[in-house]
């Protein structure tokens, strides 16, 4: 037992001394491979910053993203005009030559209801609108020769104008009989049939105009101000999975709703092909074009006594730089600060900086991010932003250690 705890003891010991000699061993090592000439043979790019006590770290390169967003809503579709039809008079079907389906004109008979009484009632107030008018020139002629009072000839006029507006009103009620399309569309299925007898309350028939459909959807009122009439927006239904709709916005309501915090916005969406139909539940997206502000790995940003920033690489040494945190985007995040397309950031290795202090690295060769390789992208944020999928670029050996070497 005992000598299981003296080989224990003796074992920590040797760990211990070769975790503090570390880096002497490296310069062993090292050493052992220098050429004749003394120099180091390295691959690629020399280390930047070759001082005695630099600190190494990673970098990366700042690019610049849009700040593109998708206003997502689920809507349901209405018909660009659409009525439920019912008659103005009661009265008996005589003739009903619609079925469902059918395409209708604007003006078209749809229901002609029984008319004869209202034909009679027509042909009684012109009759009584011509009798009228003979007794008015009966009474201005008497009145001419002195027979009648003009008082005779004011009692004829009115009774003139009385007999037009029964022959106005008996003409409207024959009208009444006949129920025409308001606007050109498509008819559904009727609810009567000829012979069946209504009343202005029973309800004939549907007629749509599709030929384009609306779609009412929310938006947050953050969005407010980068939303304008002609908007683009994409459309997709249940009915065609793998069918995309493309429309406009073309209304946006005059209020935001108190309680939701949102604005009720229209979208219009075109159907020439007559495939969409009035209830049907669309899926809605809208793209909202953004302003461009630097990007960022997530790893560089840093965080201390309320404000964000991150390490810019001035020559070999660091600068902090006050940021503004815009929106995180996966492994990418936007900023806005004094920063510029292509300024070198720390993104591994912060934990010793200090402004001034000073670095070595490698440089990442255009990559943003960890190993990450970015291009900027101008489409909408909902498309994939590229994330860290390859190994971090490896530190060269410290400043330190090169010094001690040429020594």
């Amino acid at each position: 037992m005992l000598s299981q705890t003296l080989l224990l003891l003796l074992l920590s010991g040797i760990g211990a001394t070769a975790w503090v000699s570390r880096e002497r061993i490296g310069d062993v090592l090292a050493n052992l491979q220098t050429p004749a000439g003394g120099e180091p043979e390295t691959a690629g790019k020399a280390s930047n910053g070759s001082r005695r006590g630099a600190a190494p770290i990673i970098t990366a390169r700042v690019a610049n993203q849009r700040n593109d967003e998708v206003v997502a809503a689920i809507g349901t579709a209405r018909a660009l005009k659409s009525v439920t039809l019912f008659a103005k008079s009661e009265g008996e079907i005589m003739s009903f030559a619609i079925s469902t389906g059918d395409p209708i004109k604007q003006g078209q008979t749809l229901v002609q209801l029984d008319a004869t009484k209202a034909e009679l009632a027509v042909d009684l107030a012109k009759k009584t609108l011509e009798d009228a008018r003979q007794k008015l020139k009966r009474a201005q002629y008497l009145k001419s020769r002195n027979v009648n009072s003009g008082a005779s000839v004011e009692d004829a006029t009115i009774a003139v104008e009385r007999a037009e507006l029964e022959v106005r009103q008996a003409e409207e009620e024959l009208r009444d009989k006949t129920l025409s399309a308001p606007f050109a569309g498509v008819v559904g299925i009727p609810k009567v049939e000829a012979g069946d007898r209504i009343t202005p309350a029973t309800e004939l028939v549907t007629l749509d105009d599709r030929s384009q459909l609306l779609v009412e959807f929310p938006v947050a009122e953050k969005f407010l101000a980068r939303i304008k009439i002609g908007d683009a927006v994409s459309a997709t239904t249940p009915s065609y999975p793998r069918r995309t709709f493309t429309g406009r916005l073309g209304y946006i309501d005059s209020r935001v709703d108190p309680v939701s915090r949102t604005i009720m916005v229209r979208a219009v969406i075109p159907n020439p092909d007559d495939l969409l139909r009035p209830g049907m539940s669309f899926a809605i997206e809208m793209p909202l074009p953004g302003d461009t502000y630097p990007a960022v790995p997530e790893l560089a940003l840093q965080w201390s006594r309320g404000e964000s920033y991150v390490w810019r690489i001035d020559g070999n040494v660091v600068r902090k730089i006050v940021v503004e945190t815009i929106r995180r985007m996966n492994a990418i995040i936007l900023v806005e600060g004094p920063l510029t397309t292509g300024d070198l950031i720390v993104v591994e290795g912060v934990q010793r900086l200090r402004d001034g202090t000073e670095v070595t690295y490698e440089e990442p060769d255009g990559r943003v991010g960890p190993g990450t390789a970015y291009e900027q992208d101008s489409s909408p944020a909902s498309g994939p932003i590229p994330a860290a999928t390859q190994e971090p670029v490896k530190r060269r050996r410290s400043a330190r250690t090169q010094t001690e070497r040429r020594g």
